[in-house]
């Protein structure tokens, strides 16, 4: 039997979606943040990097803007740190997006659900 791993994200998408063409593939790309409380109250934000590759990556470059709320399925993810705005080093992942489902109500329509096998559907 192989190995498999498996994460579901939700949160608010913290950047612009930017887009990047590797050959004949696209990819998409922005952060999401996930919040939580410490028992002391403290709140700690972890910073989730997402690539949604080709037609998810249509979805998320027509769909998404900062403030979203989403939730990504994905089978893949590596550590990754980043500086921050006062210049301190940070921990955060990179996942690769198999799944996107976007929470974000439109003219009160119940949220919009999409993975790759649906991202040619209408939204």
């Amino acid at each position: 039997m192989g190995t498999l791993l498996l994460t579901s994200v939700t949160g608010f998408v913290g950047s612009e979606v930017s887009v990047r063409e590797l050959g004949e593939q696209r990819v998409e790309s922005f952060s999401v943040a996930v919040n939580r409380k410490t028992s002391s109250g403290e709140q700690q934000t972890l910073w989730v990097r997402v690539n949604c590759w080709n037609k998810l990556a249509d979805v998320a470059n027509g769909y998404l803007k900062t403030g979203s709320l989403v939730q990504i399925q994905a089978s893949w993810m590596r550590p990754s740190a980043y500086i921050d705005r006062e210049g301190n080093p940070q921990a955060s992942l990179d996942i690769t997006a198999d799944r996107l489902v976007l929470l974000d109500r439109v003219n009160g329509d119940a949220p919009a659900d999409t993975d790759q096998d649906m991202a040619d559907v209408p939204f």
